[in-house]
């Protein structure tokens, strides 16, 4: 019976399976002869629908407008996908929530190169007025296509009561933040519009292109003395080093050409990596190291994520927290942190005495230059022959296996002081993220470049990459400014990642010596 019932199941498995399948295939083409048919008929909708209605697929009477408009505007038919609005809102029928939402997007895909006329305008204006009243609290979905439509005929004010729609259920998308932000320059709003971008930075939504072009734009267009021009273009990249952003190839090309317009000197260059050269000018980026006061900000919120057990330690046992903890205090403090278990496996999943020897070789790379070490381990490591020449020399903490170690050397670290580096792959992007506020992740960003050193074995021989001397993020001096930006032909692809942002994709900016 219990054989006879797995067949069934597995009949029933295959059968959804293909049904699945087939449906996919029906959709598709579906679609493809939904295109072909808007291109024979070009005016005929209703003949279009019907005649789309009749193949199988998973289109239907109540979904085929809002897939027909975003098939149009997603191919840049934009004349026939018009043609399919004006249609929808001549027709007696009401729309769909989704045909209404294709149709915003519509407007605000076209209106990015063209004015919106008239009729198009008050669609908005009452689609606006008729879903609050209809619904009155709206899906984050339909409020972000209100609001890029809005943000299309520049009704700003509505815009941001909108955004306040989408904050209570959702975070606002960055092209949501970024649109209304750029739409507030664009009306001259500067003071709203300083004010959206810092909670757009709050909420982890990076400024997009729009906002760096419409921002340059109202300040080429506001300010005519010299001076203050560059006083407020001198904000943008203010900005974008508080935030140790990295702006997009576009946006570097529109600085350079709004400096270069104040006869500054704008190249693209590179930083040499082992010394923070520009290799334009010549000049040295700093090392932005960590105040006094930035440190015990950093190492106060380690501690307090310590006391009250809080997920920078998802998986460890209060009471080996309590035996970490004490074992830190009596001996501490440290020059050198050492990942152990990832150090090791540097070498791949090599043999065991392989991974000692590359341990061994850290340990002793740094017991030349007399610094204190804290080995930091697994217990399973402790079952490893030989491991007990490495413990000897170092002072050494090992964990339950099935804890996690990353949150450990990193904790050992900031508490034992601020000259204390650390030595991992690891390039803790998940830790970086549990500080949920933005100043604690860019002071940690900080603190691990200049801490962090890395070791590499590309052959037989280890590579042990110190820190950074400089801080890769955009920084001013007396000449002028280097920002770094995403080039359009940098790629990853088959590179180890170091943990070291490209250096070969930055801006310099410098004042004319003339």
């Amino acid at each position: 019976m219990s054989l006879i019932l797995k067949n069934l199941n597995l009949c029933h498995v295959n059968f959804v399976s293909r049904f699945v399948h087939q449906q996919d295939v029906n959709h598709n083409e579906q679609i493809e002869f939904m295109k072909t048919i808007i291109e024979n008929q070009k005016s005929d909708w209703t003949k279009i629908k019907d005649d789309v209605l009749c193949k199988p697929g998973l289109l239907n009477s109540k979904n085929i407008d809002a897939v027909m408009l975003k098939v149009l505007v997603t191919d840049k038919k934009f004349d026939m996908a018009l043609s399919f609005a004006k249609y929808l809102k001549s027709s007696h029928n009401e729309m769909s929530l989704g045909a209404i939402n294709a149709i915003l997007n519509l407007y605000y895909e076209y209106a990015k190169e063209n004015k919106l006329s008239d009729d198009e305008t008050q669609f908005i204006l009452d689609t606006h007025k008729s879903l609050y009243e209809k619904y009155k609290i709206l899906d984050s979905t339909t409020c972000e296509k209100l609001l890029h439509a809005l943000c299309s005929i520049n009704e700003w004010k509505l815009g941001i009561k909108v955004l306040d729609d989408i904050n209570l259920t959702n975070t606002p998308s960055h092209s949501a933040y970024s649109f209304l932000i750029a739409t507030l320059f664009k009306n001259n709003k500067r003071a709203e519009a300083l004010k959206m971008i810092e909670k757009s930075v709050q909420n982890r939504r990076p400024l997009q292109d729009i906002v760096y072009d419409e921002w340059m734009k109202y300040i080429l267009r506001k300010y005519k003395d010299k001076k203050i021009l560059l006083k407020h273009l001198n904000e943008i990249c203010q900005h974008v080093s508080n935030n140790s952003a990295v702006v997009s190839a576009v946006t570097a090309k529109r600085l350079k050409e709004s400096y270069e317009s104040l006869n500054w000197n704008g190249n693209f260059t590179q930083i040499t990596q082992q010394s923070g050269q520009c290799m334009c000018c010549n000049q040295t980026l700093d090392c932005l190291t960590l105040s006094e006061e930035e440190f015990s900000i950093l190492q106060k919120n380690v501690k307090e994520k310590l006391i009250v057990g809080s997920d920078l330690f998802l998986k460890t046992s209060p009471d080996e927290l309590k035996r970490f903890l004490d074992f830190v205090n009596r001996t501490s403090p440290y020059d050198i942190v050492l990942d152990a278990l990832n150090i090791a496996y540097s070498v791949g999943k090599s043999e065991i005495h392989n991974r000692i020897k590359i341990l061994g070789t850290v340990i002793d790379y740094f017991l030349q230059k007399k610094k204190r070490i804290l080995l930091l381990g697994r217990k399973h490591m402790l079952k490893w022959r030989q491991i007990h020449n490495l413990t000897s020399r170092t002072e050494s903490f090992f964990i339950d296996d099935i804890s996690q170690d990353d949150p450990y050397f990193i904790t050992a670290a900031i508490l034992s002081g601020a000259h204390t580096d650390i030595v991992s792959r690891d390039l803790l992007r998940g830790h970086r993220f549990l500080m949920q506020k933005e100043q604690l992740k860019r002071l940690f960003q900080r603190w691990q470049w200049q801490h962090q050193w890395m070791v590499f074995v590309p052959t037989y021989k280890p590579v042990i990459q110190p820190p950074l001397k400089f801080t890769p993020i955009a920084q001013s001096n007396k000449s002028g400014w280097h920002l770094p930006y995403l080039s359009e032909k940098s790629s990853t692809i088959g590179q180890v990642n170091t943990g070291i942002p490209d250096c070969s994709s930055w801006l310099c900016l410098r004042q004319n010596s003339k």
